[in-house]
């Protein structure tokens, strides 16, 4: 219930401050109207008073009716005379909805594509379904310009401002934590992005009062401060879907309090992901509201004044009655009305029994955890409650309530969950290539956690035996801090490690048996440089075909073509690895 208040707020909000009269000149009849009403309710007072009885005898012998009934049919008559007169004013506060796709508000979506997103409290995983929502929305919208952004550690445009969305369907299925050059949780790196896309439509003489939509289950401090200096002077409106069951627990539980500070200081609307298509109607709604409230649209008000129509022509047929009978008419009236609501209870209770289907009993919650949880939460904060646990030798648990990356990823790193402990630390560093082009200590004096955070991150690195990636890193904090006897050594045993690996492909490639090379899987960690291979040039057949042969013969341009790689998967991922090495080499 308090949830349904929260969302109806806004609009209520809207609807004070734009409500207006489209005729306000009709109003001046309340006026006349209303001296006319109060006259005839004095003379029918004075009538009833004229009686010759005493004062003292009138309460006893009269039997006199109850105040609400008296002169009703006058009463009656007023608010009839008073809905009238409201109707031919024309109240309103909203604009007409254009029936052209071209007036529709530009929507610019940013989607987090973060390790977190991958979690499965929302089946099959977050960012899958962050993407159907993505899906819905654009299919509802049926026109209007859309673009995409996702952002982890660095923020790329996936694609600009588009109406045609068969060129966007097959960008945003791509769309994988694997293909980002840095991972990390950097919302914040997505503004200037915003602020490029909505600056070419203001170029092209196109409103430019959009509407932001962010996706994502929990946002920083950093992205806060920025959000809130951006969106408190813009006329763009920040719409955020929270992607995640906060009733579930997990690594990566859905940080809904950073969402919803995030949504105060933005002065956005926010709403949770839900099972059926009701999430995905609000911020419709929300979109177009926003377009016909800030927009300079040519199009008309809308006038709400001939919904009243029907309560009048209700009053109205009182009086074919007769009696005093209406009391019931009102009755049964009020009571009509009453009846179609539909409360959106149900809706939540269908949701939550198929939500609850679709999990997996390992994340159902007892109703003693659920207790206990909620008594905790009165007298503790989620990062005091983390300590609790992390005393306890209970790491998961601990690691689940810890807010601050650093303790989140050391509590992974003591339950053995190291993929979890290197997104954590990750999670903590708000811009890892600033972090890594600092060679000085003295430049980061503020920023101490860092070395930390860096050296976590390379010994998480280690333990997965993705040995060259903390090699890597391990120079660079050797770099930073030379003193750091902590990371010198642990650099050197990285280096023993690969050296010797290396010696083993060496003995192992001069055998002199020719085999058919096979490449790792994607996920295999890359545990040394390996050996160069001498191979034959008989070996290799190096094929170059001209533009002539491939368009004269149809066999060669059909083999040809089955090379060029039709998945945008690639094409993306080279897209944002050569950005982030451009802004590197830029800066």
């Amino acid at each position: 219930m308090f949830d349904s208040l929260s969302t109806q707020w806004p609009l209520l909000k809207q609807i004070v401050s734009h409500f207006h009269f489209i005729r306000p000149l009709w109003l001046s009849l309340l006026i006349p109207f209303t001296s006319i009403i109060y006259i005839k309710w004095r003379q029918e007072t004075k009538n009833s008073d004229k009686n010759q009885l005493p004062d003292h005898l009138q309460s006893v012998l009269l039997i006199e009716e109850s105040s609400w009934k008296k002169q009703l049919p006058l009463k009656l008559l007023f608010i009839v005379i008073f809905l009238s007169i409201l109707i031919c004013a024309g109240p309103t506060w909203q604009k007409q909805a254009s029936p052209f796709g071209e007036d529709k508000a530009p929507l610019l979506i940013v989607l987090d594509t973060s390790n977190s997103m991958l979690e499965k409290d929302v089946l099959p995983n977050r960012l899958i379904r962050a993407k159907q929502k993505i899906q819905d929305l654009i299919a509802l919208r049926d026109g209007g310009k859309t673009g995409l952004i996702v952002y982890s550690g660095t923020a790329h445009l996936a694609m600009p401002l588009t109406q045609d969305s068969a060129v966007f369907s097959p960008y945003l299925a791509a769309i994988e934590p694997k293909i980002m050059p840095v991972e990390g949780k950097s919302a914040y790196k997505t503004l200037p992005l915003i602020k490029q896309q909505f600056s070419t439509l203001s170029k092209s003489n196109l409103p430019v009062r959009g509407t932001v939509i962010l996706l994502t289950d929990g946002v920083t401090t950093s992205d806060n401060q920025a959000f809130e200096d951006y969106f408190s002077h813009s006329s763009n409106q920040l719409l955020i879907l929270a992607v995640g069951d906060s009733n579930q627990s997990g690594n990566f539980p859905l940080n809904m309090d950073s969402l919803n500070e995030l949504n105060q200081l933005s002065h956005g609307h926010i709403t949770q992901i839900t099972i059926d298509n009701n999430d995905v109607i609000w911020l419709n709604n929300q979109i177009e509201r926003h377009m016909q409230l800030s927009n300079d649209s040519v199009m008309p008000w809308e006038d709400i004044g001939y919904y009243l129509l029907v309560p009048v022509m209700l009053l109205l047929l009182l009086w074919f009655r007769r009696g005093w009978l209406v009391q019931w008419c009102i009755a049964l009236v009020l009571m009509g009305s009453l009846g179609l609501y539909s409360p959106e209870s149900m809706a939540e209770i269908v949701q939550s029994t198929v939500a609850q289907n679709e999990l997996s009993t390992n994340n159902k919650q007892t109703l003693w955890s659920k207790t206990t949880q909620w008594w905790m939460n009165l007298w503790l904060t989620p990062d005091q409650q983390g300590q609790w646990y992390f005393d306890r030798n209970e790491y998961p648990k601990a690691a689940q309530h810890y807010q601050d990356p650093l303790h989140k990823g050391v509590a992974f790193y003591y339950a053995a969950q190291y993929q979890q402990a290197y997104t954590a630390f990750m999670a903590g560093i708000p811009d890892l290539q600033n972090a890594l082009s600092v060679n000085t200590p003295n430049e980061l004096e503020h920023q101490t956690n860092i070395d930390v955070l860096l050296f976590n991150t390379a010994t998480t690195l280690a333990r997965q035996r993705e040995y060259l990636a903390a090699r890597d890193l391990f120079q660079v904090i050797v770099k930073r801090s030379p003193c750091n006897k902590a990371a010198q050594h642990n650099l050197t045993l990285i280096q023993n490690i690969i050296d010797e690996i290396n010696r083993l492909s060496e003995s192992q490639a001069n055998t002199g048996e020719v085999e058919q090379s096979q490449d790792l899987p994607e996920n295999e960690p890359q545990t040394a440089d390996g050996a160069d291979e001498q191979v034959l040039e008989s070996q290799i057949m190096k094929q170059t075909l001209s533009a002539e042969q491939i368009l004269t013969d149809e066999k060669v341009a059909e083999k040809w073509l089955r090379r060029v790689e039709a998945d945008p998967k690639y094409f993306l991922q080279n897209k944002f690895h050569m950005q982030t090495l451009s802004d590197k080499g830029n800066k």
